[in-house]
């Protein structure tokens, strides 16, 4: 063999092997207490790339399996198990399935890692402090160990009430969440926006890119790059963009892209990655998202009033404002400088109120 070809092929290994591996530090969702700690692994080894993942328990002595399992389908949303009759005959998490005989069964593993994982006596296994419990769905012809996992995410770690930039109008909404996946947890944006039924992602995202000056999105028929302030994701240098649908924060897959139609309460999210394998989108960090901005003290009017279509505001440079309606709802957000006319003629009759700072302003649509 050509030397060169085998020294490569010697760090090619060492590379992955480095990167084949998963430890506690690496998890992202701790459920439980107690003195003692354990990982659960879920393996459903069904051919997709993210058909493994990871919990983390803490625990006291004396508890097992069922309880690990219990624990972690109570607190997870998107998981649930069936253990009727002291065995583990079904799991499901969000889009994968393993039914006990369609076509296989769930196996039962312990161990320190993925290479030293061996079967055990079933759900009923005590768990060991430091170690793995793990499952993995086979056809046990050979039995199949459980697959290197990746960390799961806690659906409620995020909600639509943490968003502090809304755009557009509408009685529906959705969240996008831009993810450059920076070292640190800050490089990561929320936006949400109103519309009604449905709307396109390629659409949103220009969408945004009019409302924030700091935002930029450059998508034709592909998303190739995404700026904001000091933030860039550009296509090829050296990663690229992927994009992501979910109804919670625990429950992302890679969607169609930016063709992707966006429904009321569903979350769309791009993420900056190597696809090494593809990153999911993080929870934002509200606190320090930097496109949460001042509200500045901006002259400005806006008629008429009463209002029956159409109404206008004018701003004397550019700010953010926002209409809402009696009850306290957020129906439209956006930026204006000079003159913007708001379309207003499919709102329910009544008052509402337009609000720059800590100016709000009373109108009535007839």
């Amino acid at each position: 063999m050509n030397k060169k070809l085998l020294l490569g092929t010697i760090i090619s290994l060492i590379a992955f092997n480095s990167k084949a591996q998963f430890s506690f530090s690496q998890t992202e969702f701790w459920i439980g207490s107690g003195t003692d700690s354990t990982l659960l692994i879920v393996s459903f080894n069904d051919g997709t790339s993210d058909s493994s993942y990871a919990w983390g328990y803490r625990f006291n002595p004396g508890e097992d399996g069922e309880d690990l399992l219990n624990a972690v389908a109570a607190a997870d949303v998107n998981f649930s198990i069936n253990t009727a009759g002291g065995f583990l005959n079904d799991v499901i998490y969000h889009r994968h399935e393993g039914i006990g005989g369609s076509p296989n069964y769930w196996s039962t593993w312990s161990g320190a890692d993925t290479a030293s994982l061996m079967m055990n006596a079933g759900i009923a296994t005590p768990l060991v402090n430091g170690e793995w419990f793990a499952i993995s769905y086979t056809d046990f012809n050979p039995a199949l160990k459980p697959a290197l996992p990746i960390a799961a995410f806690n659906p409620r770690a995020f909600d639509f009430s943490q968003v502090q930039q809304w755009i557009g109008t509408g009685m529906d909404s959705a969240v996008v969440i831009i993810d450059f996946q920076l070292p640190g947890d800050s490089a990561r944006i929320a936006y949400g926006l109103l519309f009604n039924d449905s709307i396109q992602a390629s659409q949103a995202l220009s969408d945004l890119d009019q409302a924030d000056a700091m935002l930029s999105v450059n998508a034709s028929s592909f998303l190739n790059d995404i700026s904001y302030g000091s933030w860039n994701g550009i296509g090829g240098s050296p990663d690229y963009w992927s994009t992501w649908s979910a109804t919670n924060i625990g429950n992302w897959f890679l969607n169609a892209g930016i063709s992707t139609w966006v429904k009321g309460g569903e979350l769309f999210g791009c993420s900056y990655t190597d696809f090494a394998p593809a990153l999911r989108p993080k929870t934002p960090n509200q606190e320090q998202n930097i496109g949460q901005q001042e509200w500045p003290n901006i002259r400005f009017s806006f008629y008429p009033n009463p209002v029956q279509n159409e109404l206008s505001i004018e701003s004397e440079s550019r700010s953010k404002f926002e209409i809402i309606n009696s009850m306290g709802q957020l129906l439209w957000s956006g930026y204006v400088e000079g003159k913007k006319q708001i379309e207003l003629g499919d709102w329910p009759r009544g008052a509402y109120f337009l609000r720059n700072g800590n100016s709000s302003e009373a109108f009535i649509l007839n």
